[in-house]
């Protein structure tokens, strides 16, 4: 038995964290890791094995897992959260249905179709884009997930805007939107769990507004992209096992705006790269149509084995080759999401916030 739930059972209503929703942390495991691997890491060295597994407790109420190298995630989180005493209550919210494929069945290779893909790119409206700030707006959910001892998990949507200067200086602002749950049986029990003291949330998009951004730590993002295609190997981690290189996909394209050419190369590095199967024409949860590719996760055998089988899903523009979304899900022992991230907006712009 686990030494959290054991201390819930001896305190029982004594428990000061009971039915509490844990506050989102200034920064995600995820995040976190990052920084201490690359202050570490070796600049010009191979890509080097990651501890298989990382946990992180955030109180009484709520466990985050960051992703190794080859074991499951059960947070990814992009950015920063500020606290927020007036976060939306779970009452009510949507549960969230995985995203369907075209190619849904079979093991075909994403490898021709990625490299078909990157024979064509045209530019995306941020390749034309001048300004003093590279501006990204990311909407995500699953950042900071909430679990009762039975299993039942509810996260909230965080809208991310952030701004990136030349120099590597970064700025950044987050809000909480609504509350959203991976399955039926998890907003059922949230909501009747916290009904007789909880706040109805307020209807997407019109949480508390956001203000001025905040200056972020400089760490690993402030690095410039490379634009060499052996570098840019390393960077994407090409070494490690496909999940974890979809992860650092979505990395990259969340805090940098990729050029063309770069897109080109990190398409064709995919292509090359083992593990990825090709879905097809997607829709995202933007209302987007793309192209899909997913790459499969199994645990270690040494490794927790909750979830079973998971998988890393990646969403492009079949035009521009950008990223739209990236997604994690849980295959068995039930389908069900458990992060998602959704690029909404990249561009340069003057402004900051």
């Amino acid at each position: 038995m686990r030494t959290k739930q054991q201390v819930r059972e001896l305190l029982q209503p004594a428990d000061p964290a009971r039915d509490v929703v844990v506050p989102p942390a200034p920064f995600s495991a995820h995040d976190v890791i990052l920084r201490a691997e690359d202050a570490t890491a070796t600049p010009a060295g191979p890509a080097r094995s990651v501890t298989p597994r990382r946990a992180v407790l955030v109180g009484a109420a709520a466990t985050v897992a960051a992703l190794g190298s080859a074991g499951m995630v059960r947070v990814l989180r992009d950015g920063t959260v500020p606290a927020d005493p007036t976060l939306p209550q779970p009452v009510d919210g949507a549960v969230l249905q995985p995203v369907a494929y075209e190619v849904a069945a079979g093991a075909e290779p994403a490898g021709p179709h990625l490299r078909a893909l990157a024979a064509r790119l045209a530019d995306a409206p941020h390749d034309g884009a001048r300004g003093r700030y590279a501006y990204h707006r990311v909407k995500s959910w699953g950042g900071m997930i909430t679990e009762s001892p039975e299993g039942h998990m509810m996260s909230y949507v965080q809208e991310r805007r952030s701004w990136a200067a030349h120099d590597g200086g970064r700025w950044s602002d987050t809000r909480v939107l609504d509350v959203e749950f991976p399955d039926a049986a998890s907003r059922e029990y949230w909501s009747t769990r916290m009904r007789a003291t909880a706040t109805r949330p307020s209807p997407s998009g019109s949480s508390a507004p956001q203000g001025r951004p905040v200056e972020e730590p400089r760490g690993w993002e402030e690095r410039r992209l490379p634009n060499d295609r052996r570098a840019l190997a390393r960077e994407l981690l090409t070494g490690q096992p496909a999940g974890d290189v979809a992860k650092r996909v979505y990395d990259t394209f969340a805090r940098h705006l990729v050029p063309r050419r770069t897109r080109a190369d990190i398409l064709t590095l995919l292509a090359d790269k083992p593990g990825f199967v090709w879905r097809g024409r997607v829709v995202d949860r933007a209302g987007r149509s793309g192209v899909a590719v997913t790459a499969d996760l199994t645990p270690p055998a040494d490794g927790p084995q909750i979830p079973q089988r998971a998988q890393m899903l990646l969403v492009f523009d079949s035009s521009t080759g950008d990223l739209l979304a990236h997604e994690y899900l849980e295959l068995a022992p039930r389908r069900r999401v458990l992060h998602y991230a959704l690029l909404i907006e990249a561009t340069r712009t003057d402004t900051l916030g």
